[in-house]
């Protein structure tokens, strides 16, 4: 008996060893990602989540490929009503704004090869809230939009949304970095707000940055 209650706490501590290794493992609910390695806390944004693969050397990579932006919506969400018109038109303005910044230091293509980083980016639990807004407040969809919070925002509010992105060699198909911000919030007000604008503001930093680290590669001394 005595040693079966020994063993037991042996287990019971190994157990509690083990489970703070695996919290920031425990990425493989997500639906988008298709890689789940340990991550650790991105150290320029808090509350983000990243992984990096080792001796990822951006000096091999001239160019970036995008897919199309994936958006989940939460099987709570208070309003599933967004259409494919309203996908397309954000993912179109997202990508416009990462465009905006990459470009034309570093070319946006849609071709893999050589020297080409491929991307993939969704926003995944999201919970949408309809706007009590009057008929003229609406933006059509139709309408050619330059910003994603001009398009389906205008008339859907955002409650909770998380940014996953995954970077692969577009050649070989390696996986090199994932990135998951639970949190991409700005200040307004003196308080964190969620909004179309601010996970616009989201992608512009992370492009900013991926510009930045790209660019330092290309300077280091070969």
């Amino acid at each position: 008996m005595k040693t079966h209650a020994r063993i037991l706490w042996m287990l019971i501590c190994l157990a509690m060893m083990v489970a703070p290794a695996l919290g920031l493992a425990a990425t493989g609910s997500s639906e988008f990602l298709d890689i789940h390695p340990q991550l650790k806390p991105d150290p320029d944004r808090p509350g983000a989540l990243m992984w990096q693969k080792p001796g990822f050397d951006r000096a091999k990579y001239s160019k970036v490929m995008f897919e199309p932006l994936s958006i989940f919506i939460a099987s709570d969400s208070e309003y599933k009503g967004f259409t494919a018109d309203d996908a397309t038109a954000l993912s179109s303005g997202f990508r416009d704004t990462v465009v905006r910044v990459l470009e034309p230091e570093i070319p946006v293509v849609s071709v893999a090869g050589s020297g080409v980083l491929h991307v993939r980016a969704a926003l995944t639990g999201v919970k949408l809230k309809k706007e009590k807004r009057g008929l003229l407040g609406y933006t059509p969809i139709g309408i050619v939009v330059t910003a994603a919070q001009d398009a389906a925002g205008k008339r859907v509010s955002l409650e909770s949304a998380t940014l996953e992105m995954e970077v692969y060699d577009a050649s070989t198909g390696e996986p090199l970095a994932v990135i998951v911000d639970s949190r991409p919030k700005t200040e307004a007000g003196g308080k964190e707000e969620l909004s179309w604008k601010s996970i616009e503001e989201t992608f512009r930093f992370y492009a900013t940055r991926f510009k930045s680290r790209m660019l330092a590669a290309r300077e280091r001394p070969g």
